[in-house]
């Protein structure tokens, strides 16, 4: 890929978010969008980007324009971007979306406590009226829902 490879896969990196998360917040704790302390659920999920990018060997995990950032000093490249938006309402999911596909990396990661359809549909009309996509990115988009985790991936067929 154009912008480097990411030291982890997508999927791997949506089984390791939500496990970890899961983990964390223990059984029975309601998610943002069932009436769960949207603060607490974004500092959790922040605290496991922050260890798994560690664990990953990334330099330099931080916020930088966006909620999160893995950026790697060996080769001067940025690898994750991450914005997380615990609102229910798909339009404020959707301005924090809108930020990741101006950043030029691998992998592009959305966490949403809400309608996990609304937000993918919200995330397919965007992408496809996007028009500087490099081919292989990948977004990432994991809900906390109340019906549960709820994750889809989406990979840049081409160019444009």
């Amino acid at each position: 890929m154009l912008f480097g490879e990411a030291r982890i896969t997508v999927r791997k990196l949506a089984e390791k978010l939500v496990s970890g998360v899961l983990k964390t917040m223990g059984t029975g704790v309601e998610p943002p969008c069932s009436g769960g302390n949207r603060t607490i659920w974004n500092a959790v999920v922040k605290d496991v980007l922050l260890e798994l990018g560690h664990n990953l060997g990334y330099e330099h995990i931080y916020p930088w324009l966006l909620d999160l950032v893995w950026w790697s000093t060996s080769t001067q490249s940025l690898i994750l971007v991450v914005e997380s938006e615990m609102d229910k309402h798909v339009n404020s999911i959707e301005e924090d979306f809108q930020k990741l596909p101006v950043f030029k990396c691998p992998v592009k990661l959305l966490i949403f406590s809400t309608d996990g359809d609304a937000v993918k549909r919200m995330a397919e009309n965007y992408l496809q009226m996007f028009t500087q996509h490099v081919k292989d990115e990948e977004y990432l988009l994991v809900g906390f829902t109340a019906s549960g985790p709820r994750c889809f991936l989406f990979k840049v067929p081409d160019d444009g």
